[in-house]
């Protein structure tokens, strides 16, 4: 049985690549009127912005230096992360490594073309937003990526290290860019755990005009996952926000 609605939370999670797309994410939020706002590549630079436009409260986890237009190398240099943001009270958060690979934040750098998966940190970002007499617990994260989807070594131990932190909190929401397509190795250790809200009818959440790759490489690489506790509607994907689709869904509790 599903809580009454007015206690639920109207959530978006979107990876906004920097400050590319930033006019069209914010438009895109003010429109859908989040409760909760989950981004990944978010410069530190824009925590104070995007908070005073939302209207809401901000937490950061950095996991790499880079320039804040990536791709473009004349562009300042920032610390770049995931975060989460809310306009109702946030309690208990809090934040684990998965990966990291020194005791300096590295500067992101690239090895055939590709990320080079040693010059970020990987984590998860978790926080208990309260709404009325509920409480809902949402974390947040962008996970290690590999050339053409496929998985390695790296992804297995950083997913298995992922699912150590995971199986502390007792019932979450987890939504972020996983960079391994459903169906696949990667994507489907989280699915055989967690539920996955992103109806079947999306094959792809990569944005067909946004995003760099092609269409043959075009997958569904971005999750919202919950444990039995939580119950996702109106999940839905939307295109023109940034070179991911906007993930956006209604959160309940099961009483």
């Amino acid at each position: 049985m599903i809580s009454d609605s007015k206690n639920s939370i109207r959530l978006a999670s979107i990876n906004i690549e920097g400050d590319k797309h930033l006019e069209a994410v914010l438009s895109f939020l003010a429109d859908f009127k989040p409760d909760v706002v989950c981004l990944e590549e978010l410069p530190v630079s824009r925590i104070e912005f995007f908070e005073k436009l939302l209207g809401m409260e901000g937490y950061f986890l950095p996991m790499m230096k880079t320039h804040l237009m990536p791709g473009d190398s004349t562009s300042p240099l920032d610390i770049f992360g995931v975060g989460i943001f809310s306009n109702l009270p946030m309690s208990d958060i809090g934040s684990d490594y998965y990966y990291s690979g020194s005791e300096n934040l590295p500067m992101l750098k690239f090895k055939d073309g590709a990320t080079d998966e040693t010059t970020l940190w990987r984590g998860l970002l978790r926080a208990t937003i309260k709404k009325g007499n509920k409480a809902y617990t949402v974390a947040v994260t962008h996970f290690t990526r590999t050339n053409d989807g496929s998985a390695d070594d790296k992804q297995r131990r950083d997913m298995k290290n992922l699912l150590i932190l995971l199986s502390k909190i007792p019932e979450v929401i987890l939504c972020g860019d996983f960079n391994a397509p459903r169906g696949w190795e990667i994507f489907g250790m989280l699915s055989e755990k967690y539920k996955d809200n992103i109806p079947a009818q999306y094959k792809s959440s990569l944005d067909p005009k946004l995003h760099t790759l092609q269409n043959s490489k075009m997958f569904m690489v971005d999750g919202l996952f919950t444990t039995p506790y939580y119950v996702v509607t109106e999940a839905k994907l939307s295109e023109g926000v940034s070179d991911h689709m906007a993930v956006t869904a209604i959160v309940n509790q099961v009483k």
